[in-house]
């Protein structure tokens, strides 16, 4: 019998970065495996085959039809899974309560959106949004799902009850290519969403003090009020002119952005995983990131470099990174990339989600 499962998350536009990415990629793997997977969301881009509902532009993400879809889909075709993506906004709130109240098994994935850096960050607003309004309906979840053991034990000190399940972010990896690239113009890259928490601010004042002032730093990313701060910074420290700020990249045109810099920087204060991790490491580029994203502890013995995300820790790495020979380059990024699709592709992991998936939706609470 097939099992029917709803996705439920606020922003599903390409500006919500990775999430996008994880989401997109796990509703179609379901729907290859024969599971009826459908997504609801607030906003999305005009191609995408989901359901949008009211509220892409209000505060709180508010949709006044966002439970009108839900139970139509529930008396159409029973619904027997909703999965949860994301905290902080209407959207997860009331499917939560909907599923809780209706006996529907529910999943959710808070993705990074709880973890101790992010709650210095209005941290008195957000105690009282959690403890008064979503936390009995989150603490009642069939499952918390946790995409590294490191979010999984900040979880379990909020949700001390819950069950908790481990499945890190996946990736599809597709047939490896010969890579022939001069680095001529050699530069670091980072790729992502332009926030605090991201630590670019770090990786700037980092690539200042680099003695080859020939490098550039290319930052790609959906432009906001941040990346002025941004360049303010780079003016500050006289390297704006060394400092390309890509805007928002995607398609064929990010591929080649990944594959023909020469190390890739994610230095973040708060990640799970990182999606842009991957996506580098699959197109074979060397990956300099932090031990904050969860990754596992052997990224640092295949290719890859995990910091934690200060100046002097990255100055340390980056000055090494742009040393190394371009044939040195190019077996780190392949040994990286090996060891993605170990530990990271779909093909090897996508029997934990189904085989998740069918076992919560035959818990009834």
């Amino acid at each position: 019998m097939t099992t029917n499962v709803v996705h439920v998350l606020e922003d599903f536009s390409l500006s919500s970065g990775g999430l996008r990415t994880v989401v997109k990629e796990l509703n179609e793997r379901l729907l290859e495996n024969g599971i009826n997977s459908v997504i609801i969301s607030t906003r999305c881009e005009e191609e995408d085959d989901i359901i949008l509902v009211k509220g892409g532009s209000v505060p709180w993400r508010y949709s006044s039809n966002l439970v009108d879809e839900i139970k139509r889909l529930h008396t159409n075709k029973k619904i027997d899974l909703i999965h949860i993506h994301g905290v902080w906004m209407y959207p997860q709130y009331i499917s939560a309560k909907y599923a809780f109240n209706n006996n529907i098994p529910y999943i959710i994935t808070c993705h990074g959106m709880l973890e101790p850096w992010l709650w210095t960050k209005g941290k008195f607003k957000k105690e009282q949004y959690f403890k008064r309004i979503v936390y009995q309906y989150f603490n009642s979840a069939n499952y918390l799902h946790a995409i590294t053991p490191l979010e999984a034990k900040e979880l379990k000190k909020l949700f001390p009850k819950s069950k908790i399940k481990v499945i890190p972010n996946l990736i599809s990896i597709e047939s490896p290519f010969k890579a022939n690239l001069s680095f001529e113009n050699k530069y670091i890259l980072y790729l992502g969403r332009l926030d605090e928490k991201k630590g670019i601010d770090i990786l700037i004042k980092a690539f200042s003090n680099l003695e080859d002032k020939n490098i550039r730093l290319k930052i790609a990313g959906e432009f906001n009020e941040y990346k002025n701060e941004l360049a303010k910074i780079a003016d500050d420290l006289n390297i704006l002119e060394r400092v390309d700020f890509v805007g928002l990249v995607k398609g064929k045109e990010k591929e080649k952005l990944y594959r023909e810099a020469f190390v890739f920087v994610a230095p973040s204060h708060s990640e799970v995983i990182g999606m842009v991790n991957l996506e580098a490491a699959k197109n074979q580029t060397p990956v300099i990131t932090t031990y904050q994203t969860g990754l596992l502890k052997d990224w640092n013995k295949n290719g890859g470099v995990l910091i934690n995300p200060s100046e002097n820790n990255l100055f340390s790495e980056l000055s090494k990174a742009v040393s190394w020979s371009r044939s040195e380059r190019n077996l780190r990024g392949q040994k990286l990339r090996d060891f993605v699709e170990k530990e990271y592709s779909w093909d090897t992991k996508i029997k934990d989600w189904i085989g998740f998936y069918k076992t919560t939706a035959n818990e009834i609470k």
